[in-house]
């Protein structure tokens, strides 16, 4: 069981819930496995950049899911966001995307890029998207801004230093 992690990048300090943690353990992609994923939904201290992850939506039905790519189809993700959004007296805001990769240390691809890019363009916000891979040896998170598209790497996290 994981007590969470805490990340502190160059601009940003991002605490990921414990059962966030948990929950994208039991989506680690060996052997034959599917990708998986989902969106990150969460809360942002403006004041100070800080940012908790406490949500995330995992696959459902309508998900494309194959052993190298994940397409969120279902708007199940949309919904539970609607519907943790309207109970939280509209405080928590959606973060962005997580998958699994079938690599220890996950790198994205140019599909990745491509979908974190789109992401950026359909915002009307000038919000940071954070993008989490999860592999089977590490958990990678990146950012993108919807202005400037540039890609930044934050944090590379082993799973067995989250014991």
């Amino acid at each position: 069981m994981s007590s969470g992690i805490t990340i502190v990048g160059n601009e940003e300090k991002i605490k990921v819930c414990p059962n966030i943690i948990n929950t994208m353990r039991k989506y680690i992609q060996k052997g034959d496995l599917k990708e998986s994923g989902g969106i990150l939904i969460g809360k942002e201290n403006k004041s100070n950049e800080n940012l908790i992850i406490n949500h995330i939506t995992v696959p459902m039905f309508k998900d494309k899911r194959k052993y190298d790519r994940f397409i969120r189809k279902d708007e199940g993700h949309i919904e539970v966001f609607k519907n943790l959004y309207k109970a939280s007296d509209e405080t928590l805001r959606y973060i962005g995307e997580w998958h699994t990769h079938p690599e220890a240390v996950p790198s994205f691809s140019s599909i990745d890029l491509n979908n974190w890019i789109k992401i950026c363009k359909d915002s009307n916000y000038d919000n940071d998207y954070y993008h989490v891979i999860i592999g089977y040896e590490a958990v990678r998170i990146w950012t993108m801004n919807n202005k400037e598209s540039q890609i930044r790497l934050i944090s590379t996290t082993f799973w067995k230093d989250m014991e």
